[in-house]
């Protein structure tokens, strides 16, 4: 059988078929058109979450920063003339919550992208828009720095000290000098509080650097009395009254070798002296001065270890009973050269244990490590022979992981703020760990 088409049946199929074509044609060029809007729109707000980002770091610092470097960083992730496209100038705007104490910073765009294909249609542009916010919770933190006679060239590398400066100079220039609190603590034999955090919110950079600055070679002295350093760093960031506190309270804590020093109200000769001194064998019961980095007090020990630091507040027993003292009955404690080392390392985690479960915001500790000491059995360091008795649980970078609370550490605590603790080899890698500390806090303050 035959199928005969008449004319008239033939041009209504072709008429059909070329109001198709151009149906299609035009759907072809709208999804053109709407893929290199929606390219736009990508960069747009990648852009946009960068300048957020970033006006948030300085927000507060005078009424234009937020605005200027939302604006850098936005160029400089948003290709200039992208796809012909026109955007309109950033809105900025910082807003301050007094009742959290945190910035919430937010930036919006708009970007006209022209049509190719639409524009048949009556559309000659599309409009896409980008909006991020940044919420800023400021941070009450001091910085803890280990200046004791180990980071000398004596028994580190050279140029050790200038590279700690430097990194140290660089973590605390990632923090907002207008909202943030920042405090400076150096410590040897005693602890000298270069910078002190207040109730005014802000920080000076000069002053920081000024301390920081006097981390040298020639300087680097003394043993590793930690407790008194962080009972000082924990006492300046109590000292803000608790509704001025900042959402994030945070301590730094860098050092290259385990504690060894006991501050306490020692017996002497001449009746009862404040002072600390270490395990070190040279020169057992000499004190020094607890608000200096090496002052001898020319005067000696006499009697036992106290049970407390010489504010007595802080337990010379372990409050995790991780650690005893050898001592025939106990109590006291018998001046050894053991049990100041046992001390030590107790005074030390129990300050750090009062600070991570403090009521209202308890405090966040980070540490810093650098060097092999920190992975070398105390007493067996450098050739020396004399063995405390540890296992690997008393190695100092254990000790640091404890009191930084990290979910290695054998001592975790869930109900705690967990730390970071960072490791530097060597004096080249000192940077990149105070680059990862930087990077943790600014995570929480996010």
């Amino acid at each position: 059988m035959k199928c005969l088409w008449r004319f008239d049946e033939k041009g209504q199929v072709f008429i059909l078929l070329a109001l198709l074509i151009t149906v299609l044609v035009a759907f072809a060029g709208l999804a053109v058109d709407v893929g290199m809007a929606y390219v736009v729109k990508t960069k747009l707000n990648a852009a946009v979450d960068a300048a957020a980002l970033a006006a948030g770091r300085v927000v507060g610092a005078d009424d234009g920063s937020a605005t200027t470097e939302a604006d850098k960083f936005f160029h400089a992730n948003y290709p200039d003339q992208l796809l012909g496209a026109t955007v309109q100038q950033l809105s900025v705007d910082p807003q301050y919550d007094d009742k959290t104490k945190s910035w919430m910073v937010t930036v919006s765009t708009k970007a006209t992208v022209p049509t190719y294909f639409a524009r048949a249609a009556g559309w000659p542009a599309l409009t896409v828009q980008a909006t991020a916010t940044s919420t800023i919770n400021p941070v009450d933190l001091v910085l803890v720095m280990d200046s004791t006679r180990s980071l000398s060239t004596h028994t580190s590398e050279k140029g050790t000290s200038d590279k700690l400066r430097n990194a140290a100079k660089n973590f605390v220039g990632v923090f907002n000098p207008k909202n943030d609190r920042v405090g400076l603590i150096r410590f040897a034999c005693g602890a000298v509080q270069d910078v002190k955090i207040t109730s005014a919110r802000g920080f000076q950079r000069k002053w920081l650097d000024a301390g920081l600055d006097l981390i040298t070679e020639a300087n680097a002295k003394g043993f590793t009395t930690a407790e008194e350093a962080l009972r000082l760093a924990k006492k300046q960031l109590d000292d803000v009254p608790s509704d001025q506190q900042s959402p994030n309270r945070i301590i730094v804590f860098f050092t290259d070798g385990a504690p060894n020093g006991v501050a306490a109200n020692f017996v002497t000769a001449t009746g009862n002296q404040v002072g600390t001194l270490s395990s070190e064998p040279t020169d057992l019961t000499r004190l020094f001065d607890v608000d200096g980095l090496q002052h001898p007090l020319n005067v000696r020990a006499t009697g036992d270890i106290p049970d407390y630091d010489w504010t007595g507040t802080i337990s010379a027993y372990s409050y995790n009973n991780v650690r005893h003292f050898n001592s025939p009955t106990g109590t006291p404690i018998a001046l050894t050269r053991e049990n100041i080392n046992r001390a030590a390392r107790s005074m030390l985690e129990n300050i750090v244990n009062d600070a991570r479960s403090e009521a209202g915001t308890p405090i966040t500790v980070f540490t810093i490590g650098l060097g092999t000491l920190l992975t070398t059995q105390e007493g067996l360091e450098d050739g020396k022979n004399y063995d405390y008795g540890y296992g690997k649980e008393e190695l100092g970078e254990n000790i640091l992981k404890r009191i930084a609370n990290t979910r290695d550490a054998d001592t975790y605590n869930l109900k705690q703020p967990t730390g970071v603790y960072a490791w530097a080899q060597n004096a080249s890698e000192l940077d990149a760990a105070f680059g990862q500390v930087a990077r943790a806090i600014l995570r929480l303050s996010r």
